[in-house]
C-alpha cells in the first residue's frame, strides 16, 4: 500500500493521468491549469477547485462572502493562466443540515460578485449534505481568444522568467489571522485575490511569451513547474523581487523576512511566465504602458541543471501539497 502522504498531491496526478484515456478533441489534459478540448471550430478551457473548510478556509477567519470570493478567484486564476476568457461557472456545494440559509446566501454573493468581475456567470451546479464543514466545488468553462493559449509548457534554456504583481501579501495576511495581528491590507489580499483575467489575456497573445502558470502554492514551486516539461533548471533573483510597503513594515514589526512569504507562501493568485529574453524590454514596456499591475523579471532559465535555485542556493520547492 503506497499512502498518499508518500506520493503527495502531484504523484498522484502522475498516477491518475496514466489511468485517463485521451480523445482527438482534447488539447490538453491532466497536468495543467485548465484542460484545453476543441469544440467544433473552437477552443474551450475547463477547470474545477476544491473549497475544503479548515483546508482552504476557516469560518473563524473570514465572512461567508470572502469564502464565496476566494472560491470563484481560485478556479478563474487557471483560465487566466492560459490566456483565457472565463464564460460560465457551475458552482457545487455540500453543508451541514445545521447550516444557516442567510450563510450559504452570503457564499453565493461572493461566488457571484467574483465570477461577475471576471465578465463570467455562474448558471447551476449542486447541493447536498456534509456530514461535516462545509466543501465548495467550482468549475469554470472559458474560451481561447484566436486559438492561441499559454501552456505550462514552452521555455527554453535562456528564456526569462517573469511575475505580475508583488507576492507574499496574501500569506502574511494568513499569518496575520493566524497570529492574532492587526493588519488589514494584507488580510484582505488573502480575503479577496484577483484573478488576473486581462493581464493573462493580453501576455497570451505576446508572441514572446512562451508559457505561463498562476502562483496558488507558491511562486518557487510553480516556478518550477514551469521547468519540469523542458527538463530544465530556474534561477530566481530575490533582489529583483519588489517588496511591497506594507508587507516590509509588517515584517519589520513582527521581525520576520518577507521572502520567505514572497517565494513559498502562495495564494497570490499572480502570473509566472517564461519569455524570450531579447523582446523583453518591448514587451514589458507595453503591459505597463496597459496595466497599472506591476511587472518584473525575477529570473532566468537554464539546461544546465534542474530544479529550482534562489541566489543560487538549490532549493526544495516549499509552498503548499496537498496531501504531504
Amino acid at each position: 500500500m503506497t499512502e498518499l502522504s508518500r506520493i503527495g498531491e502531484f504523484g498522484l496526478i502522475e498516477r491518475i493521468a496514466r489511468i485517463l484515456p485521451g480523445a482527438p478533441t482534447v488539447i490538453e489534459g491532466i497536468g495543467d491549469d485548465c484542460a484545453v478540448v476543441r469544440v467544433f471550430d473552437r477552443l474551450m478551457l475547463l477547470s474545477c477547485d476544491m473549497f475544503v473548510e479548515d483546508v482552504h478556509f476557516r469560518r473563524a477567519y473570514a465572512s461567508p462572502q470572502d469564502i464565496g470570493w476566494k472560491a470563484a478567484t481560485s478556479a478563474l486564476s487557471d483560465v487566466a493562466a492560459m490566456g483565457g476568457t472565463p464564460l460560465f461557472s457551475l458552482v457545487s456545494l455540500a453543508c451541514p443540515v445545521t447550516t444557516d440559509s442567510a450563510y450559504v446566501e452570503g457564499l453565493y454573493h461572493g461566488l457571484t460578485d467574483a465570477t461577475g468581475q471576471a465578465g463570467a456567470i455562474v448558471v447551476g451546479g449542486d447541493t447536498t449534505m456534509s456530514p461535516a464543514g462545509i466543501f465548495i466545488d467550482v468549475t469554470v468553462v472559458g474560451e481561447v481568444i484566436g486559438n492561441r493559449y499559454l501552456s505550462r509548457r514552452g521555455a527554453q534554456s535562456g528564456d526569462l522568467l517573469g511575475v505580475t504583481g508583488r507576492l507574499g501579501l496574501s500569506a502574511a495576511g494568513l499569518w496575520a489571522l493566524d497570529n492574532g495581528k492587526n493588519a488589514p491590507v494584507l488580510v484582505m489580499a488573502h480575503h479577496r485575490p484577483t484573478a488576473r483575467i486581462s493581464e493573462g489575456l493580453w501576455l497570451s497573445g505576446c508572441p514572446h511569451v512562451k508559457s505561463m502558470i498562476d502562483i496558488s502554492d507558491g511562486f518557487v514551486q510553480d516556478a518550477g513547474h514551469l521547468t519540469e516539461p523542458g527538463r530544465l533548471g530556474v534561477e530566481i533573483e530575490p533582489d529583483t523581487l519588489p517588496v511591497d510597503p506594507n508587507l516590509r513594515q509588517f515584517c519589520l514589526e513582527y521581525e520576520l523576512d518577507p521572502l520567505d512569504f514572497m517565494l513559498t507562501g502562495g495564494e497570490d493568485y499572480e502570473l509566472a511566465f517564461a519569455i524570450r529574453p531579447e523582446d523583453t524590454d518591448d514587451c514589458l514596456g507595453m503591459f505597463r504602458r496597459e496595466f497599472r499591475t506591476p511587472i518584473h523579471i525575477a529570473g532566468r532559465f537554464t539546461s544546465a541543471w534542474r530544479g529550482v535555485r534562489v541566489a543560487g542556493r538549490p532549493t526544495s520547492p516549499g509552498g503548499y501539497e496537498h496531501f504531504r
